[in-house]
């Protein structure tokens, strides 16, 4: 599921853009939510990672271009379009990578031209959004942020670089959300990602400080999947 932040201090505007989110995401059958935040400073304290952020320039308490950088020091992830009556001001939006800008007031046209181009950036992305439905709601993470996940007490635990998620689901079903250049299987109950793994032998790994068994049938295939990773990321 996409995360979609709109970051606006005016109400009837970013109700406005909501719509025309909304249109494009269903008619594309994508499944999306969105948070709408009518101040900087309540988008800041948020604690999930958004996909995208559509993000007003000109904000009374702060401009969008200081609440871009302070989210691009948290979150380099995040596709950002900047919104603005302003076209001039736009051209800032380089300096915190955003894809690109929309004038308001928006039309369904611009909106599914940006979004088009966001969904391109998000599909290039190695280090893809991934999100978790946890029992306090929606945690949205990138791979990256992933260190292992393991079986435990019928439930799955992932541990990440944000903290630890309790879910329901299969380890099965983990790996297909996963890029297998960069996470294994390491045996019935763990998934590692190779980034985080600190040391490695024939008959464990360690990750994060955690000690993790090979499985002895597969453990030709994982070393050799570790000294694949290493070759490419040297």
């Amino acid at each position: 599921m996409l995360l979609i932040a709109i970051v606006d201090d005016e109400r009837s505007d970013s109700s406005a853009l909501k719509a025309l989110v909304d249109t494009y995401f269903q008619q594309n059958r994508q499944a999306y939510m969105i948070h709408v935040f009518n101040g900087a400073l309540d988008f800041i304290r948020s604690t999930e990672n958004h996909d995208i952020v559509f993000m007003d320039i000109r904000m009374d308490k702060l401009d969008g271009l200081e609440v871009a950088r302070i989210m691009r020091k948290i979150n380099t992830d995040s596709v950002l379009i900047f919104v603005t009556h302003m076209a001039q001001l736009a051209i800032k939006g380089y300096e915190v990578d955003a894809l690109d800008f929309i004038v308001k007031p928006a039309d369904q046209g611009s909106i599914n031209y940006v979004l088009d181009k966001a969904m391109k950036r998000l599909e290039g992305v190695s280090n893809a959004a991934f999100a978790l439905k946890t029992s306090d709601g929606i945690v949205s993470l990138s791979t990256n942020d992933i260190i292992y996940v393991e079986v435990f007490d019928h439930n799955l635990v992932y541990h990440t670089t944000k903290g630890n998620y309790d879910i329901r689901g299969r380890l099965s079903d983990v790996m297909k959300r996963l890029d297998p250049k960069r996470f294994i299987m390491c045996n019935r109950s763990y998934v590692v990602n190779l980034r985080y793994v600190s040391n490695i032998n024939n008959d464990f790994l360690v990750v994060d400080g955690t000690q993790i068994s090979i499985s002895k049938s597969h453990r030709k295939e994982i070393l050799q999947h570790f000294s694949n990773f290493l070759g490419e990321n040297l």
